[in-house]
């Protein structure tokens, strides 16, 4: 068993199978939503955001070229901030300030 892992660490699959996993995981819990497409546009930029991490995660474990890495970083990064202003944005009601 370890030897597998080892493996799969020293080729980065590892990274192949989390991405599937990830995105077996959004699209399930998309389906068992009442709404589906709208629970997967909710999703969509975190899933985005951990594929293009988990991708880099895994071409570098394969020694791949700094500038394909920091677009896959930067990729990343763009994913979390979309999905953290749309989170922000349906609480924005109750982080204004009260001045009353």
């Amino acid at each position: 068993m370890m030897e597998v892992l080892a493996t799969l660490f020293d080729t980065g699959w590892i990274s192949a199978i989390a991405v599937l996993v990830l995105w077996a995981v959004t699209l399930t819990v998309s389906q068992r939503s009442h709404l589906p497409w709208k629970t997967l546009k909710t999703l969509m930029a975190n899933a985005v955001s951990g594929t293009a991490l988990l991708v880099a995660f895994g071409l570098a474990l394969r020694g791949a070229p700094p500038f394909l890495l920091a677009s896959l970083l930067a990729i990343a990064l763009v994913a979390f901030l979309v999905d953290l202003r749309a989170r922000l944005a349906c609480q924005a009601s109750g982080l204004r300030r009260r001045t009353e």
